[in-house]
């Protein structure tokens, strides 16, 4: 009985009575399920702060893409372009108008008062004959002109022709401006002399080299001396 006291009263002394108002002795199972629910309590805690931060995140993602949504793409939209005018290059139009020839120099200037002469001797020489009989005579007097290296007023003189100057005709200044001005010639041969065998007779102008006869008039080129 002694002995039943004795362990009933290390047990009262090992395990103290739980006073009114006073927290659970340590060891006890009170205690446990008390730091059980606090644990409890703390997990639910923090769920809450994560499941918060997680609304807060989706919020800012959902945010963010709905921006970038109503953001005009700048990748699939092509800046219009300015359209540049067109360059018109016209050519200049073709001129309509013929152009005027340009007129060929000379064959042998003659000046106001040289023409006078040489159409005056012209006329008294083969003013009744052909106007290719007055070509030849003109065609004498040039090349007469050209050979001494002369004015034709002071070939004629060399070579004696007519002294009378009578007034030309249009067909003696046509056949002179021919020969003169132009270059025309009836034969291809220099001829120098010419006479009438039917007013003179010449044995000296026979001598030369004969070319050509028209109307009244027989027409020599110059025989050279080894000729």
């Amino acid at each position: 009985m002694e002995a039943t006291k004795e362990r009933a009263a290390r047990r009262d002394r090992a395990t103290p009575a739980r006073t009114s108002g006073s927290s659970p002795a340590h060891g006890s199972r009170t205690q446990s399920i008390t730091r059980r629910r606090r644990r409890a309590k703390a997990r639910i805690r923090q769920a809450a702060v994560f499941l918060a931060a997680a609304a807060i995140v989706a919020g800012v993602t959902m945010l963010v893409s709905s921006i970038a949504t109503d953001r005009p793409e700048t990748a699939d939209t092509q800046t219009p372009s300015v359209e540049q005018p067109a360059v018109v290059v016209t050519a200049p139009a073709a001129s309509t108008q013929t152009p005027e020839p340009t007129e060929a120099p000379a064959r042998f200037y003659l000046s106001a008062s040289e023409r006078d002469v040489v159409e005056r001797v012209v006329m008294a020489e083969s003013g009744g004959e052909s106007y290719e009989g007055q070509m030849l005579v003109a065609q004498c007097i040039l090349n007469g002109a050209e050979k001494q290296g002369v004015q034709p007023s002071e070939a004629v003189e060399i070579y004696q022709y007519a002294g009378a100057r009578p007034k030309p005709t249009q067909s003696v200044k046509d056949a002179v401006a021919a020969v003169f001005d132009r270059g025309e010639t009836v034969v291809d041969e220099p001829v120098l002399y010419f006479y009438n065998p039917a007013i003179v007779e010449s044995e000296w102008h026979e001598s030369q080299i004969f070319v050509i006869e028209v109307g009244g008039h027989r027409f020599f080129a110059e025989r050279s001396a080894a000729q």
